[in-house]
């Protein structure tokens, strides 16, 4: 009833759109590693993970409604996870941890945590994982607490663990590991009973069985993926609320901290009362291990390994951490498949609520007997305790019964014109079958007016090739570099002549313009792609549905040529580029809208190609925000320029010379940028640092979204001055500056000056040599900007630092042209390029004869011939593309028959694919090459087939994916596997049904019997344990992480001889008291958020060393008390 409540009758978005819109078709696209239909061509990630369980089940129940078989699924979800918790507390000694009572609260709190309930309405495939971990550990309990299991036994646990590893699905392979490791860290401490090593004979070769199904195709997908880790999301940001705080309370999920869309997330995460209450139950499980240890529990120690194994997996990447750093380099680096950490929140989380078991289990329950002890509560400490209890649980759990399980913007149902503009596609007589529809307008995420399913509607509903640009396309990034340049097309509005051409080159002869989207999707919107499209030609809208909430448009003629068909292009044909796969459609426009197909200059040279080269301004150095569609990328930086974002790259990789921003005279250095894509809205490229020094008083430099004032830009000089003097203009209101020159870091003189708006006005600033100029706005009226500012020596030399845009040349190659652009809009362009001896005669086109243009400062027109002398030359513009077509440079021209020749289709490139051609019966595999700088191709050499025409060549050319076979011929095995697994299984319960001596998962009473302290974990000196808790607190908070904890154990240890008073209990409250007050009064979202307070996590490490070293300590001292006694006798 709980998940039924979430809701009702609406679907949200829950891991895959597909699993509750078509699953039987996205299981059997699962069965294939490459799609075509997917955008571009591409590796499916991880979608075998889906055939069992989570896929299986949403399949099998297809005939009920979406959102019932959702809510089923949590159901199981929780159920499993709520029973699971139920029987290992069972089986934690003969009698169980705690009462019965504790044992069913621990386990509601267990399937109601923090993690399950921010990830069970969005990504339920995390949630699964975690609910089955007590079923993975609990054969390994009972196996190892038995006294003299039987083969058999030892049989059937280790079956038992393994099926329901098997059933963790493989949806994420670090998810599935997180599960296993609890079970992993329990026989490691019990490795020295014999029983654990029969056990692990068995245990090992059927968690092979379990888990051999997805293992092959992870390592297909490892192979051939493309790098997208580097695109998602970063260590430091998965990592950044790892605080002590956050990882004992559960919530080190860092979605709810970016996003409200997971409603529970986000009050768990931000609402005082939440904060309070999930860190108060940490404390209460953590003194409940605390007391396992003290009254001699069994298992005792194991919990508090395991406890201490989950917090060091999350503080050594922690904000406190001293080896931070390098743990995120790792994450980003080699590691990143580890990325995110918060997947083993179980090993923190479960020892806790056992903790908590057993501390609840001192709370008497007044049974039927005393019901009369609810009329006067206060007056009866039960009765007391039990409410006190409750009302911490229904406070926990409140997110849930409060129906925030769920996602925002849950739907109905999917609208019928989505359904009905897919069947149009579908249909063959309409020919989209042979093309790829591109969806536009681009849009991070599918958030609709109607409701939010995050991955596209069209993606369950299309059979043809389609392409969206989202978040991060899971292509190589040379694809995504040339989507975004078609993609940019549409942003103006403006028609274009050549936009067509582009798309078709692209393998795109349909479009889908969908008109539904809200603006959390982080999209531009329908209006400026509709408006290119009904200006630009080549474009046809062919059918609309609903209101106009999608329109369909043919690119180019109906009777012409399959876009996505194989095509033929000789190698003599192919125009080198010196630039990035976004420039194509510029390349195109400057043909005048004639196609041509292209071949990058890292990609040539494996072509023997050595012809003249067009240079081009791309690719350039930019920094771009992943996860954003809508101005992602700044405008052209310098190398040296400080990097905003934390993505392990600045932008989508490609190979080739960078165009950058060179700094003479010095540097600039802002303390913000409008340009920054970091920032609130994304980048405003007009406003880079380098339009305070560009000569345009049009451009301004603007600090990135809010208020200017306390802003600042800093120029570094070449070399020290004496007296210098300012010359400076505002844009959009006066500003106020407060001028502070320096030298060697220190200050030598300030000043504050007002700056009009729309003239320049010289300051002269106060005597002084200076290195260093700061500029600080210290106040403005809204949005103000410095358009322009210089600084001049005391004789008249100008001193100011300059930022200036350099293409690079290709060395060592001839130049047939220059085609420079606004890739993105920047209002006036200015390049400065390189001629190479001896000269260059150019003829200059531009995308609008009637922008301004200049070359060298001379105004330049269409069609108009200059002498360039070798060297430097400076470009400036307002058009959206500049041409200098060299004149003297003669075109290599193909005799359309001889040398080679390239096969190729529009569909990203990738190692895996393979093509072949058959030659007199005979297949030849043809040598990979990439054509256009993203599409796959193959080299066909002059002696190969000569006789065949083009046409005959691309369609004898067959494309295969060389892991195929491997990929199906291991999921097959792997169902063999899994049956052979379930089979021994379920024999071994057969035969083992009348032993009640039996340890199998379905025999929870015999499991804990004769549990003996000796099946504890072998317990290490005091001083070794010392020493090892030292470690731990320094990698949670570093050596005053240490300091703390050896101040604690010193008070702890010599306290009670100074006063009797001083007991651990008293350390921990005080501790924990602290820390939780902190926490609650400033949570996520408040100014001073007190995760990032080193008072906080100095407070916890405390707190958790009176957890952990008190009862080690008295361990020990009972020890040698019972030795002495024995020596003594």
């Amino acid at each position: 009833m709980l998940c039924l409540a979430q809701a009702p009758l609406l679907t949200v978005a829950d891991t895959k759109h597909d699993l509750v819109a078509d699953p039987w078709g996205f299981l059997h696209q699962a069965l294939s590693p490459w799609t075509d239909v997917f955008p571009l061509g591409q590796l499916q990630n991880q979608a075998y993970g889906y055939l069992f369980p989570h896929g299986l089940f949403f399949a099998l129940l297809s005939w009920l409604p979406d959102w019932l078989t959702q809510r089923l699924w949590w159901t199981l979800l929780l159920t499993l996870a709520f029973a699971g918790t139920v029987k290992l507390l069972d089986a934690l000694g003969p009698h169980g941890t705690g009462s019965r009572a504790s044992r069913l609260v621990a386990a509601v709190l267990f399937a109601l945590s923090p993690r399950i309930m921010t990830t069970l309405g969005a990504i339920s495939s995390e949630a699964w994982t975690i609910a089955l971990v007590p079923w993975i550990l609990l054969p390994v309990v009972r196996i190892l607490g038995a006294s003299s299991p039987t083969r058999r036994q030892t049989a059937t646990a280790a079956c038992s663990s393994a099926v329901a590893v098997l059933c963790l699905g493989a949806v994420n392979a670090v998810a599935s590991l997180a599960a296993v490791l609890p079970a992993v860290i329990w026989w490691v401490c019990h490795a020295r009973r014999p029983t654990a090593w029969r056990f692990l004979a068995w245990w090992v070769p059927a968690g092979v069985l379990a888990c051999f199904w997805w293992v092959g195709p992870l390592l297909i997908l490892g192979r051939y993926s493309p790098p997208f880790t580097d695109f998602i999301e970063s260590a430091g940001i998965t990592t950044h609320w790892f605080s002590l705080g956050e990882v004992l309370r559960g919530t080190t999920s860092w979605t709810p901290y970016l996003s409200d869309e997971r409603q529970a997330g986000a009050a768990l995460v931000g609402e005082p009362v939440f904060v309070a209450a999930t860190l108060f139950l940490a404390l209460l499980g953590l003194w409940g291990l605390s007391g396992m240890s003290r009254t001699r529990v069994p298992y005792r120690h194991v919990w508090l390994v395991m406890l201490g194994c989950g917090l060091l997996i999350f503080g050594v990447a922690g904000p406190f951490s001293p080896v931070q750093d390098a743990a995120r380099s790792f994450l980003d680096g080699a590691g990143a498949p580890l990325r995110n950490l918060h997947k083993f929140d179980a090993l923190v989380h479960l020892p806790l609520v056992i903790g908590l078991a057993h501390l609840l289990g001192r709370v008497s329950v007044p049974g039927w007997a005393q019901r009369g002890h609810w009329a006067h509560p206060e007056k009866h400490r039960p009765v007391i305790m039990v409410t006190a209890v409750g009302l911490l649980v229904a406070t926990l759990t409140a997110p849930a019964w409060s129906a925030r399980l769920v996602p925002v913007d849950g739907y109905r149902s999917v609208p019928s014109y989505w359904t009905e503009a897919a069947d149009w596609l579908n249909d063959p007589a309409n020919g989209a079958a042979d093309s790829r529809t591109m969806i536009l307008p681009r849009a991070a995420s599918a958030r609709q007016d109607w409701g939010n399913t995050r991955d596209e509607p069209a993606q369950a509903l299309l059979d043809v090739p389609w392409v969206v640009r989202d978040a991060v396309p899971l292509v190589p990034p040379e694809a995504i570099r040339g989507l975004d340049g078609v993609q940019r097309e549409f942003d103006t509005g403006a028609p274009s002549e050549s936009l067509a051409a582009a798309l078709t080159q692209q393998g795109v002869g349909y479009l889908l313009v969908r008109s539904d989207l809200t603006r959390v999707a982080h999209t531009p919107g329908a209006r400026s792609v509709l408006r290119t499209l009904r200006n630009s030609p080549g474009f046809t809208e062919e059918a609309s549905f609903g209101d106009g909430d999608v329109r369909i448009f043919r690119v180019g003629d109906a009777d012409g040529a399959s876009p996505t068909a194989p095509r033929t292009v000789h190698t003599d044909d192919l125009d080198v580029v010196a630039g990035g796969p976004e420039v194509l459609p510029r390349l195109a426009a400057a043909d005048g809208g004639t196609p041509r197909d292209r071949v990058l200059t890292g990609d040539a040279g494996d072509l023997g190609l050595a012809g003249p080269v067009t240079v081009t301004d791309t690719p350039a150095l930019r920094e771009h925000s992943y996860g954003t569609v809508t101005s992602p990328d700044s405008a052209i930086r310098a190398a040296g320029d400080p990097w905003r974002g934390m993505n392990p790259v600045r932008d989508y990789p490609v190979d080739g010379a960078q165009t950058t921003v060179r700094e003479t005279d010095g540097r600039l250095i802002p303390s913000s940028a409008g340009d920054d894509p970091t920032s609130f809205g994304g980048a405003d490229t007009l406003s880079p640092v380098s339009a305070a020094v560009d000569g345009d008083p049009t451009t301004a430099w603007y600090p990135a979204s809010g208020s200017p004032v306390n802003q600042s830009v800093t120029a570094e000089l070449a070399q020290p001055v004496e007296q210098l003097r300012l010359t400076a203009r505002a844009q959009g209101s006066v500003l106020r500056l407060h001028v502070t020159t320096l030298r060697g870091g220190r200050t030598v003189a300030s000043s504050t000056v007002q700056v009009p708006v729309g003239r320049e006005k010289t300051f002269t600033l106060p005597p002084g040599e200076a290195d260093h100029v700061e500029l600080r706005i210290t106040g403005a009226f809204g949005s103000a900007g410095l358009s322009e500012f210089s600084l001049t020596a005391p004789d008249g030399t100008d001193v100011t630092p300059r930022r200036d845009i350099v293409v690079p040349t290709p060395e060592g190659r001839e130049v047939s042209r220059w085609v420079l652009g606004q890739e993105i809009p920047e209002g006036t362009m200015r390049r400065i390029i390189t001629v190479p001896g001896p000269g260059a005669t150019v003829e200059v086109s531009t995308a609008d004869c009637e922008a301004t243009t200049s070359v060298d400062g001379d105004a330049v027109r269409c069609g108009q011939s200059l002498d360039l002398t070798p060297g430097e030359h400076t470009v400036h513009s307002t058009a959206r593309w500049v041409e200098l077509t060299d004149t003297t440079t003669e075109a290599s021209v193909s005799d359309g028959d001889a040398g080679d020749r390239i096969v190729y289709t529009p569909t990203s490139v990738n190692a895996g694919r393979v093509g072949t051609l058959d030659v007199d019966g005979t297949s030849v595999e043809l040598e990979p090459v990439t054509v256009n700088g993203w599409s796959q191709g193959w080299l066909v050499p002059a002696d190969l087939a000569p006789e065949m025409s083009d046409e005959d060549l691309a369609a004898a050319v067959s494309v295969d994916f060389s892991a195929t076979s491997t990929y199906r011929t291991w999921l097959a095995a792997g169902l063999g596997t899994a049956v052979l697994l379930l089979g021994a299984w379920a024999l071994l319960l057969w035969r083992g049904r009348g032993d009640r001596r039996s340890v199998g998962i379905t025999h929870p009473e015999v499991g804990s019997v004769e549990v003996r302290a000796a099946s504890d974990c072998a317990m290490p000196t005091s001083r070794v344990a010392t020493v090892a808790w030292a470690g731990v607190s320094w990698v949670l908070a570093g050596i005053p992480g240490v300091l703390a904890a050896a101040v604690t154990v010193g008070i702890l240890r010599y306290g009670p001889r100074v006063w009797s008073g001083v007991q651990p209990s008293w350390i921990f409250l005080a501790s924990g008291g602290l820390a939780t007050l902190l926490l609650t009064r400033s949570p996520w979202g408040t100014d001073g958020y007190a995760g990032d307070s080193s008072v906080v996590q100095l407070a916890l490490v405390v707190c958790l060393t009176a957890v952990v070293l008190t009862p080690l300590a008295r361990h020990h001292r009972e020890t040698a008390r019972r030795a002495g006694s024995s020596t003594s006798a």
